[in-house]
Formats: structure tokens, C-alpha cells, sequence
């Protein structure tokens, strides 16, 4: 079981100063973009990899055997995608701000496939992935003003992850259980989502808009409920219990939209307040949702652990 150290619960408490100084100079990272498909349409073995864990084998099997080039509304993604870089380069800065003496990457790899992805993912510890062919078929075309707002979130969630991963690396994190795999999924997912959300959630200085509020009343006792019953559960019992924490339909997403919904309201529009949550881990998701539950659903939360 992973703990809160007193000096993050105090920090988080407010009992102490939050951190203060600025991160160390972190040299600049690199985009690579890279198909997963050859002229022919041949998946490659870079992206067989990367969708490996998505798939059984008799699936991954009938994709490595299929070809599938390009369309053209995909090759309009992979566009979007590449004219993208310059302006993702000059994220990432803003990007890094909540993850304190954390060094990404050197170089990160854009993978673009358009067989068995997602429509955004990572793979490894330095490549995030586009799916063309989910792209083009949940969000239309490339060619929208929303969709080039909308593939900047997603960049800035994945590259996110990727900070998240370093982080762990870095601090050595093991998820002995599922309630502690669950509390990781919230604080990673969490953070993730809140690069992804849109105006339709938050107003300037972080408030939440009507519509947010709404769908955070409608989670908030669902997280509740499944976070109290992970504390105990066994892998068996744990896996309906997760279902929908960070997957399937936006405002369903009852770990990682709730999540997101208190960092935005934790952040009021200014990032370096959300280093204290990075720094806290997994654990800190109970610390937060004690700060923003309704008092009915905090009394129900499982307690915190200090050493």
C-alpha cells in the first residue's frame, strides 16, 4: 500500500507553503511524426506494437495481415497532424508546469496508424498514437476549426501521460492492489482529461460551467461508490467496479472526468497549483475529493493514510 507522506498531506492541507521554486531548465523535446502503415498499406511492426495490448492474438493476427492505405479523409488527419508540430513544440513548456524536476522524453514519436488504435493513446515511454481512421470517423473532418482545437487537447492529454510515466519511473511506483491501481488511474486520467476539456467545461479561472456542474453532481456519488468498494475488492471483484473509470463516453467517465473537474477547479487557471497533487500521487485523489465532495459523499470516502 502507497501512503501520503506527512510533509504532501500538509502541503495539500495547506499547512505549509506550496512549492514555489520554478522547474530546473529541461531541454527541448523533439516530435517525430511517423506512419504505421506502408505506401502499400501494410501495417508496420512499430504500430503492431504499439496496438498489441488492445488486441488478442487472432485480432492482431487479421490486422497484421490486412492492408489498408490511406483514405483520403485520413491523409487530411495525417495533415492536421503534421502542420501541428510547430505549434505543439510550443506547448509543451505549459505543459511540464505541474510536473516538478520531471524530464520528459528527448525525442517523442507521433505515430499515425489507421488500423486497431484508439483515436489518441501512448505507447511506451515516449510515443503517442493516432488512430486516422477513429479520427476521421468519431470527429468528421480535419478541416473543421473545431477539430484543430480538438487534436491540440488531445496532444496535450497524451503528452501528459508521458510526464505521468516519467514521474513514476522516477519515484518508483508499485500498484499492489486495485483500489491503488484505480486511485492512479483517476490522478493520470484525471490530469489527461483536464487538458482535454473544452469551454463547454470551464470558464476562465477555472470555474466550472453550468453543464459541468451538472454532470459533476451526476459522478460524484458514482465515484464514490465504486472508489469505496475497490478499497477492498479482489482482481475478480474489481473489474466491473472499474468499468467506465477512464473509458467509453466523455461525460461518463466517472474516475477521470470527476478528476478533472476538481483540477480545474483546484488550478483557477494557473497550473503551478496542481504540482502539489502531481507530487502527492495516487493517494492524493482522496485528499482532493475530500476538499470538493458535498459532505454527504465525503463521509463515505475511504480515509487517508499518513506516515
Amino acid at each position: 500500500m502507497f501512503f501520503l507522506t506527512l510533509e504532501c498531506l500538509a502541503l495539500i492541507l495547506g499547512t505549509t507553503p506550496a512549492y514555489s521554486q520554478e522547474p530546473k531548465s529541461i531541454p527541448p523535446v523533439a516530435l517525430l511524426v511517423k506512419l504505421g502503415m506502408s505506401e502499400d498499406g501494410a501495417v508496420t511492426s512499430e504500430w503492431i506494437e504499439a496496438i498489441r495490448q488492445r488486441h488478442d492474438e487472432e485480432a492482431l493476427s487479421a490486422i497484421m495481415a490486412s492492408k489498408k492505405r490511406l483514405s483520403e479523409e485520413e491523409a487530411q488527419w495525417a495533415g492536421l497532424v503534421k502542420r501541428k508540430v510547430s505549434t505543439w513544440l510550443t506547448m509543451i513548456d505549459s505543459l511540464q508546469i505541474p510536473f516538478r524536476a520531471v524530464t520528459p522524453p528527448d525525442t517523442v514519436a507521433i505515430l499515425l496508424g489507421n488500423l486497431g488504435g484508439e483515436d489518441a493513446f501512448v505507447y511506451s515511454d515516449a510515443t503517442i498514437g493516432f488512430d486516422l481512421s477513429k479520427l476521421h470517423s468519431y470527429y468528421g473532418s480535419a478541416s473543421t476549426t473545431a477539430n484543430s482545437s480538438r487534436i491540440d487537447r488531445f496532444f496535450a492529454h497524451e503528452f501528459t501521460h508521458l510526464l505521468h510515466k516519467a514521474w513514476r519511473k522516477k519515484h518508483g511506483l508499485e500498484l499492489e492492489s486495485p483500489f491503488e491501481f484505480a486511485l492512479w488511474e483517476c490522478l493520470t486520467e484525471g490530469l489527461g482529461n483536464y487538458r482535454s476539456l473544452s469551454d463547454k467545461w470551464i470558464l476562465e479561472g477555472g470555474k466550472l460551467t453550468p453543464h459541468a456542474q451538472e454532470v459533476l453532481s451526476r459522478l460524484q456519488p458514482i465515484f464514490v461508490k465504486r472508489i469505496s468498494a475497490l478499497e477492498h475488492a479482489n482482481d475478480e471483484e474489481a473489474e466491473p467496479l472499474l468499468k467506465g473509470l477512464s473509458m467509453g463516453p466523455f461525460d461518463q467517465k466517472w474516475g477521470a472526468l470527476t478528476v478533472a473537474l476538481w483540477f480545474a477547479q483546484e488550478a483557477k487557471g494557473d497550473d503551478h497549483n496542481l504540482q502539489q497533487w502531481v507530487e502527492a500521487g495516487p493517494s492524493g485523489v482522496l485528499v482532493l475529493a475530500q476538499k470538493y465532495l458535498p459532505e454527504d459523499l465525503k463521509r463515505e470516502m475511504p480515509k487517508v493514510d499518513a506516515q
